[in-house]
């Protein structure tokens, strides 16, 4: 089905759990500093990182250590991940507060670690619907509760085996309409799946969505599944790290074909931008020197009538 694992989650809790913990750690980074020079705030951050990031994420709290901590770990990452997972976190952030207004539901597939029900206020009135494994669920929401935050927003959590559950029937099964509007969310998850897997998801995506619902996915760039040190010189350390964590890319798309590919699928592209192109956006007026990279991308499609 649709989910092996993503960066923000995973189909087992135990395989995603670093992973998902360095998105949370890159969130807690950027939360660290000053109101003026960050560009989001995630204060559940912290929560999902073992004791030792924790302990970190505190002192970071001081600029010269937070400033110590981000440059070693873009020394062992390498200049792209960090960078580009703060500014696509804050393009989504945007687009999700651009289209809360017009939408019902909000539902994030594969949620992981994910808190933008907590943080976001533009959907304190959405009705949110977190699709996961049920184990990542469970740990996530034990930690939610701790935090004394999960009954006071409207999620819905969906658990799914996605090696042997339906999407779309355990969507419905849970609450969800399907003649309201709504906006998917599908971020970190497709560089890991096949081709089969990704067009199964948006063929499930179709079944339950109305048309002009909105989804909103993240993909790599396929060049760097080939030749990704020379096409994109960042993503060497990128790549390896990936790949020592079990975790290899092995989808990806063409820039310029994604229009082509989303509609034969049934959606419409509104929007394709780099996180190198986001990082343009929302760094450079701050003056800061992190850069995003070419390699990942934000999508905003729309669904479009049979």
């Amino acid at each position: 089905m649709f989910l092996k694992h993503s960066d923000t989650g995973s189909q087992s809790h135990a395989h995603a759990s670093r992973t998902a913990e360095l998105m949370a750690v890159q969130r807690g980074l950027e939360s660290c500093r000053r109101p003026g020079g960050r560009l989001f705030d995630d204060p559940y951050a912290p929560l999902f990182v073992s004791r030792s990031w924790r302990a970190a994420l505190t002192a970071g709290r001081v600029r010269p250590i937070r400033r110590a901590i981000e440059a070693a770990y873009d020394r062992v990452a390498g200049p792209g991940p960090r960078a580009s997972a703060i500014a696509r976190t804050r393009l989504i952030d945007d687009l999700i507060e651009d289209l809360a207004p017009s939408v019902d539901q909000i539902v994030t597939l594969g949620a992981g670690y994910d808190t933008r029900p907590y943080r976001l206020k533009c959907l304190e009135s959405r009705h949110v619907f977190e699709v996961d494994h049920p184990d990542t669920q469970q740990s996530k929401r034990a930690v939610m509760r701790s935090a004394a935050e999960e009954r006071s927003r409207s999620v819905t959590f969906v658990p799914v085996d996605f090696e042997t559950e339906d999407l779309s029937q355990a969507m419905l099964s849970s609450g969800f309409r399907t003649e309201r509007s709504s906006l998917f969310l599908w971020e970190g998850v497709t560089q890991y799946l096949s081709e089969e897997a990704v067009d199964s998801t948006l063929a499930a995506i179709r079944r339950i969505s109305r048309a002009e619902d909105f989804l909103i996915f993240t993909y790599v760039d396929r060049a760097v599944l080939s030749d990704g040190a020379t096409a994109f010189p960042e993503a060497q350390r990128w790549i390896r790290g990936v790949q020592k964590r079990g975790e290899p890319w092995t989808f990806g798309l063409c820039p310029e074909g994604v229009r082509n590919f989303l509609s034969n699928r049934g959606f419409g592209l509104m929007r394709d931008m780099s996180t190198e192109e986001a990082g343009d956006r929302y760094f450079s007026p701050l003056r800061r020197a992190d850069r995003g990279s070419r390699l990942y991308h934000v999508v905003l499609a729309t669904r479009i009538d049979d």
